[in-house]
C-alpha cells in the first residue's frame, strides 16, 4: 500500500487510489467540479490541482487524475497551487451570470465556496468583451430545468446519464467558451433516476422543478432516513421546514424536498425519482383526527375516545365470538411496530387468524437497478418476525369474510378495495367489526367502526430491514400531523386500556427484545436527529 504525505500528515493508502482521494483520507479536501467517485474521471475542471513533489522534482497535477505513489509529498495550498486555482476560477467566472441573489442553488453552490476561497482576487475581473449569453430556464425534463450560463462544463450529469442509467440523454456541443450542454436529439431527461443530475450539479445549472424557489436552503433542517418506496431500503436525508409554505400558506407543507444519503452497500449515492419525488403524500390526503361511526353516523372525536372506543370493541367481540377476530398486518410499519402488534394482538389476545401480505406474487417492478420488485420497505422484517403468512393472500381474506370466518378485522395500512377488487367493498361492509389504523384517508373508510390515524414513517423513528436482509433504522424529522400517533405508542395505550400491560412499553424496550430475536439488529447505528441543512460557512455571505 503506498504511502504518501499530504500537507506534512502521513497517510497510507490502497494501491490505485486516486489522489484526491488520499488527501481525504488525510483530512484534506481538495476543491474540484468534474470529479465524483461514483463516475469516471473527466479531469476536465482543474479545479483540484495539488503540488507534487517525488524524487527531488515538483509539479502541479490533476489530483483526480493522478494514483497514489508511494514516497509522494503532497502539497495543496502552496502558492503555485492557490495561482492555479485561482486562474481556473477567473476563467469559470468570466462568462458565469452573477445572479446568486436569486439563483435556487445559493448556500449549497462549490462555485460561491471556492470563490471566497480561491477566486477572490484585488484585481477584479479583466474581462473587457461581452459575456457569452446561452439558453437560459430550458425545462428539459420532467423534473429538471436547466440554466446553461451557469454551467461550467463539469460534465457529472453527462457521465451519469451515459454509465449509470444508459440513457445517454445529455452532451455537450460546441467549443471553448461557446461549449454548451444540451439534450440528445429527440430526447428528454426522463429516465428513472434524472433528479440525481440535480445532486450531481456543483453549482445552479440544473436545479430541481420541484423544490424550485420553494425555500433557501439555510432555513432548511435535515433527518436522516429510509426510503419507503420499495424494499430496497435507499438511505435518505428528509429536508423540511416547520414554518408554513410562504408559497401557498394554505397547504402547510413540511417536507420540502429528499435527498439520497450515501450507503455503499444498499443506494451508493443515487436515489431514484419515484423515491425522491414521493414526499408530498407525507402531508397530503392525510386521516388527521379519528372518526368513529355511531348508529350509522360517522364524526370526528379524539384519541383518547377513539382508544377507549377500540378497546371496548376488542373486549366485547373477543368475549364473544374470539374465533371471528383477524389482523391484518402491514409491511409497511417498522420492525418495533410489527413487534408491538405481534405481542398485542398474537401473544396476548390470541388472535386466531393474522397475515402481512394480501399477495403472494411479486409486483413485477424491479428496474435492475435500485427499485426492487417489492413495494413495501419491510417485509423482510415481518418474516424474520415470523409473523404469519398465507392466510389472507392471493383472495384469502375475501374468502374468510365470505365465508363468514372472519367477522371482526383490525387493518394496518392497507388499501383494501384497490387491492381486492369491487366486491370488497361489499364483503367488508358486512363485517361486525372493522378497525382501520391507517395513515390516509380513504373512501372505503367509512365502513369502519373506527379509524385511527397513524403515523408515517417521516413523523416517528423505526427500522426496516431490506431486501438484503440489512436492518436500517430512521429518524422522526418532525412530529406527527393532526392527531396521528405512531403505532408504538398507539399499540401500548390501546392495551393498556384492554388490560394487557404490554413487556415492552418503549422504543429502547423494543429494540431491546428485537436485537435477541433478530442477530442484524445489534449494534445498529442510530440516525443522526434532526439538524440544520447548512453550516455557518454555506450560509450568504
Amino acid at each position: 500500500m503506498p504511502k504518501l504525505t499530504v500537507d506534512g500528515r502521513q497517510v497510507e493508502v490502497p494501491a490505485g487510489t486516486r489522489l484526491i482521494e488520499a488527501c481525504k483520507a488525510a483530512g484534506v479536501v481538495v476543491p474540484h467540479f468534474c470529479y465524483h467517485p461514483g463516475l469516471s474521471v473527466a479531469g476536465n475542471c482543474r479545479m483540484c490541482m495539488v503540488e507534487i513533489e517525488m524524487g527531488g522534482r515538483s509539479r502541479v497535477a490533476a489530483s483526480c487524475v493522478e494514483p497514489a505513489v508511494d514516497g509522494m509529498t503532497v502539497r495543496t495550498a502552496s502558492p503555485e497551487v492557490q495561482d492555479t486555482r485561482q486562474g481556473v476560477m477567473e476563467f469559470l467566472l468570466l462568462n458565469h451570470p452573477i445572479d446568486c441573489p436569486y439563483c435556487d442553488c445559493a448556500g449549497e453552490c462549490k462555485l460561491q465556496d471556492y470563490y471566497m476561497d480561491w477566486g477572490a482576487v484585488d484585481t477584479g475581473s479583466r474581462r473587457e468583451t461581452e459575456p457569452v449569453h446561452k439558453p437560459k430556464r430550458q425545462e428539459i425534463g420532467p423534473h429538471v430545468m436547466l440554466d446553461s450560463e451557469r454551467c461550467v462544463l463539469c460534465t457529472r450529469c453527462v457521465r451519469f446519464t451515459q454509465e449509470v442509467t444508459g440513457t445517454h440523454e445529455l452532451g455537450v456541443e460546441e467549443r471553448g467558451s461557446h461549449s454548451t450542454l444540451h439534450l440528445a436529439e429527440g430526447k428528454r431527461l426522463d429516465n428513472a433516476y434524472s433528479g440525481n443530475v440535480v445532486d450531481l450539479c456543483p453549482v445552479g445549472a440544473l436545479t430541481d422543478r420541484t423544490f424550485r424557489f420553494q425555500r433557501r436552503v439555510w432555513f432548511l433542517q435535515k433527518a436522516d432516513s429510509i426510503c419507503p418506496g420499495c424494499s430496497r431500503g435507499c438511505n435518505t436525508e428528509i429536508h423540511f421546514d416547520l414554518k408554513r409554505d410562504y408559497k401557498n400558506e394554505s397547504s402547510g407543507r413540511r417536507a420540502i424536498r429528499l435527498k439520497p444519503r450515501f450507503n455503499e452497500q444498499v443506494n451508493q449515492w443515487w436515489l431514484c425519482d419515484e423515491g425522491r419525488y414521493g414526499f408530498e403524500a407525507i402531508d397530503q390526503g392525510r386521516l388527521e383526527r379519528p372518526l368513529v361511526l355511531r348508529q350509522g353516523v360517522v364524526s370526528a372525536t379524539d384519541v383518547e375516545d377513539a382508544l377507549s372506543e377500540a378497546a371496548r370493541l376488542l373486549d366485547d367481540m373477543a368475549r364473544r365470538h374470539p374465533e371471528q377476530l383477524a389482523v391484518l398486518f402491514s409491511p409497511d410499519m417498522s420492525s418495533e411496530a410489527l413487534l408491538a402488534a405481534r405481542s398485542l394482538f398474537l401473544d396476548q389476545l390470541k388472535f386466531p387468524r393474522a397475515d402481512f401480505a394480501l399477495s403472494q406474487a411479486p409486483a413485477a417492478l424491479d428496474d435492475g437497478f435500485l427499485h426492487t420488485d417489492d413495494p413495501h420497505p419491510n417485509r423482510k422484517g415481518c418474516e424474520q418476525l415470523k409473523l404469519k403468512r398465507g392466510a389472507f393472500a392471493d383472495g384469502g381474506l375475501l374468502d374468510e369474510i365470505r365465508q363468514g370466518h372472519v367477522k371482526g378485522l383490525v387493518c394496518f395500512r392497507w388499501d383494501l378495495p384497490a387491492l381486492l377488487g369491487a366486491e370488497a367493498r361489499e364483503l367488508l361492509g358486512k363485517l361486525k367489526l372493522l378497525i382501520v389504523l391507517g395513515t390516509h384517508q380513504q373512501d372505503w373508510h367509512g365502513l369502519a367502526n373506527l379509524q385511527v390515524p397513524v403515523a408515517m414513517y417521516a413523523e416517528q423513528s423505526g427500522t426496516f430491514v431490506n431486501v438484503q436482509g440489512k436492518a436500517q433504522r430512521f429518524h422522526a424529522a418532525f412530529p406527527p400531523l393532526g392527531e396521528a400517533m405512531g403505532e408504538v405508542e398507539l399499540l401500548v395505550e390501546l392495551g393498556q386500556r384492554m388490560g394487557r400491560k404490554a413487556a415492552q412499553t418503549t422504543m429502547e424496550a423494543l429494540r431491546r427484545r428485537l436485537e435477541s430475536e433478530l442477530p442484524n439488529m445489534a449494534g445498529l447505528e442510530t440516525p443522526r436527529a434532526p439538524e440544520h441543512r447548512v453550516s455557518k460557512e454555506a450560509a450568504p455571505r
